[in-house]
């Protein structure tokens, strides 16, 4: 198959080096020629739980750039510029191109609009990683993809991809590709929000009885949402099915389920500083809107009370605009009710 790929950073770099490594026809987008020069002639690094590689990418520019079609694309930027690049890609591809959107959340209707529902593949990224240099990522975290088509069957094609994503991490095509990205937006609403409000990785700030009962209310109002969407919401990872703690509220399970996860997100997490913390800190917009900012908006639209996601996606966007501040007293100022 012959693959482009776009957004050569913290999950796109490592993705398009371990491909290439591994002989896959593969052209790359980075962001600017100054960017795109760099991994043409000194290459990409990848380092951390991956081993150590360096490859020369295929990289351009821009998407005017390129020529002829691809049977797959890969769109691993913000989830901000995803759509404008899946519409200029569509000049780019044939009837049965596939196309992959590797963001952190569930875009699969902002994807879909562009290049059709027929072409949309999505994936859930087991990865963590950080980018160190504009041609240095060190992964830190997980290592395997799961990939399917929210809107048809998986078709054959898509297993196609599946091997070639499989030369950077062991991928997986899933059926309800839905079900399972969503248990990946309640696992990225704890870690990132409260990171971002913070300024702590998640296994330090758990150790804190009001970031515990935070987390907790983020998966009681994350699976509320999920019933009412009708999602069978898978475990994810190691941690216990976000539906058991849902259903199990009372001060014993409530106990038990706070140092479990108290253990369990440490573990997870460790010492990765996660996506939104890093781009609070560098005074760029986050993806909050893909996280807490989704379960708040499903359960406006399904009259679903969200206080918690609804209260931490507001602290994070007034982190943005400047109006708050980073600060671990912030778990105090969460709105419950």
């Amino acid at each position: 198959m012959r693959a482009v790929l776009i957004g050569v950073g913290s999950i796109g770099g490592p993705l398009a080096v371990l491909m290439h490594e591994k002989g896959v026809d593969l052209d790359v987008v980075a962001h600017g020629e100054e960017k795109a020069k760099l991994i043409r002639e000194e290459g990409f690094k990848v380092t951390g739980t991956l081993g150590e590689h360096v490859e020369r990418l295929n990289a351009h520019a821009s998407i005017d750039e390129l020529s002829g079609t691809y049977d797959v694309c890969f769109i691993a930027t913000k989830y901000q510029q995803m759509p404008e690049l899946a519409r200029e890609i569509t000049l780019h591809l044939n009837e049965n191109s596939l196309v992959v959107s590797l963001q952190n959340g569930i875009v699969t209707d902002l994807l879909a609009k562009e290049v059709g529902e027929n072409r949309t593949v999505a994936c859930m990224i087991g990865i963590g990683a950080t980018l160190l240099a504009p041609n240095h990522v060190q992964v830190t975290a997980g290592n395997e993809f799961i990939i399917g088509m929210p809107y048809r069957e998986n078709t054959p094609e898509v297993y196609e991809v599946a091997k070639l994503m499989s030369a950077c991490c062991p991928t997986a095509v899933e059926d309800d590709i839905i079900a399972r990205l969503y248990s990946k937006v309640i696992f990225n609403s704890c870690i990132n929000s409260l990171a971002g409000i913070t300024g702590k990785t998640v296994g330090s700030i758990l150790d804190t009885k009001d970031a515990r009962r935070i987390i907790l209310a983020i998966i009681r109002e994350g699976m509320a949402v999920a019933d009412k969407m009708q999602l069978d919401v898978p475990k994810f990872n190691m941690l216990p099915k976000f539906g058991t703690i849902a259903k199990n509220n009372n001060p014993i399970s409530n106990a038990f389920f706070s140092n479990f996860l108290r253990i369990g997100f440490k573990v997870a997490s460790k010492n990765v500083k996660p996506s939104t913390l890093q781009s609070l800190e560098k005074g760029n917009r986050t993806e909050i809107d893909i996280m807490n900012g989704y379960i708040s908006a499903k359960g406006k639209e399904l009259g679903i009370p969200t206080p918690v996601n609804d209260s931490l996606t507001k602290m994070i966007k007034d982190i943005e605009n400047g109006n708050l501040k980073i600060d671990p007293e912030n778990v105090k100022r969460v709105v419950f009710i």
